[in-house]
């Protein structure tokens, strides 16, 4: 039993230093060869989503997800996306130089299936 017992600690001290490093560089380098590195990455515009357009516009919409290098955005009517399909360009610049690592390429507008937007947005 004391031979098993040792066992975690020569893992630890053994060649190449920390296990989790290991892991750690393993599991980045997974990430880097799938592309899956730039899109958790991308994930951040959604949280900075309500900075970059400002309460009128976070008040109508969410941000619900990133599909490669496209943002998903549900917006609380239809003549909300008219209006935020034409303004794309200004949000997308905005948003691409207000964070850092690989940009959005592509907000996608989509209406929002509940009305849960339209009741944060009025105070309700």
């Amino acid at each position: 039993m004391t031979g098993s017992s040792s066992r975690p600690d020569q893992a630890r001290q053994g060649s190449g230093g920390d296990p989790f490093a290991q892991v750690a560089d393993v599991l980045q380098g997974y990430l880097d060869d799938t592309g899956l590195s730039d899109s958790l990455a991308r994930l951040g515009a959604m949280d900075e989503w309500a900075d970059v357009v400002g309460p009128r516009i976070s008040g109508v919409t969410r941000p619900v997800e990133v599909r490669g290098e496209t943002l998903v955005v549900e917006a609380a009517s239809s003549a909300w996306i008219s209006e935020l399909t034409m303004m794309s360009r200004l949000i997308l610049e905005r948003l691409n130089t207000s964070r850092e690592g690989p940009p959005i390429g592509r907000i996608r507008y989509r209406l929002a299936e509940t009305t849960e937007i339209l009741k944060q947005s009025s105070g309700r």
